[in-house]
């Protein structure tokens, strides 16, 4: 799925916005220090650039792989915190959007599944599939979180999590036509898809 890439953009994104609102409010006062950690800013060409704190290492390169090149070290941490990012709200995700073994297991065993050799119950199943999603979790969030930091490194127009969510939506749109070609062609199998 592509909602852990836009989950850690969107908190990538409030940690930048709330930085740089806090910085410039409070960043000349006693609570420089404690603010600092979140980021710190100068004026340039009128807009307020991070130079250090949290905020310097959540923006994405601005110029593509021109930044990569002239700061790998931030960049690089930019991608370790990205990708660490998406792989827990991948995590999070399996278990809120009710993704996770037991969940499935359920499911497969009111639509009448079974696997051969085991009692038609759910605890089978889970223990199964225990065994693969968790992993296959991680694997997923590592995976997006890397195409979507390749992406931006490379400059790509709309940003790795656009193209990504790009990507999604016309798929999700190409099911749908194809699936509405083959109730066309075939309108017995209408009730077989659940139409």
């Amino acid at each position: 799925s592509n909602l852990p890439v836009i989950f850690a953009s969107a908190l990538f994104g409030n940690i930048y916005m709330w930085s740089q609102f806090l910085w410039s409010r409070y960043g000349e006062s006693s609570w420089a220090p404690y603010i600092s950690f979140l980021g710190n800013f100068t004026y340039e060409n009128g807009r307020l650039i991070p130079v250090g704190g949290l905020a310097y290492y959540v923006i994405s390169p601005t110029r593509g792989f021109i930044d990569v090149i002239g700061n790998p070290v931030r960049y690089l941490i930019y991608a370790v915190i990205f990708v660490v990012f998406c792989v827990i709200f991948s995590a999070i995700w399996l278990e809120v959007g009710g993704l996770d073994p037991r969940t499935i297991a359920k499911q497969l065993v009111d639509s009448g599944m079974q696997i051969p050799g085991f009692r038609r119950s759910e605890r089978p199943i889970e223990v199964i599939l225990k065994r693969y999603i968790p992993a296959v979790t991680i694997l997923g969030g590592l995976i997006v979180g890397l195409l979507a930091v390749v992406a931006d490194f490379f400059g790509a127009y709309g940003t790795g999590t656009g193209i990504l969510l790009s990507v999604g939506i016309v798929y999700q749109y190409y099911q749908q036509i194809m699936r509405e070609r083959l109730e066309e062609l075939y309108p017995g199998l209408r009730r077989f898809l659940g139409g």
